[in-house]
């Protein structure tokens, strides 16, 4: 079976966007900022990775597509580190 990513971009969680990315995936935003990425495993999963400023993201494991959102985003709140009302 071909899998495919349909062109879109459109909001999963408020703030939190789906954008297409060149390599066949998913690069995810929050308000703006790009904060990690998914692409297709097997069957109705997807790999979720972080991104981690400066160096490789991590890989948070194999999720359904609404649940791989929400690993990135709940790991980049909680990393995430606000310095002069930005995150850094």
């Amino acid at each position: 079976m071909e899998r495919r990513v349909p062109p879109a971009k459109r909001e999963v969680l408020p703030g939190v966007t789906l954008t297409v990315s060149v390599k066949g995936g998913y690069s995810i935003e929050r308000e703006g900022d790009y904060i990690g990425w998914i692409h297709a495993s097997f069957g109705d999963r997807w790999n979720a990775y972080v991104r981690r400023p400066g160096a490789v993201g991590d890989l948070l494991g194999r999720f359904g597509q609404e649940e791989a959102v929400k690993a990135i985003v709940t790991v980049w709140n909680a990393s995430a580190v606000i310095t002069n009302g930005r995150r850094s």
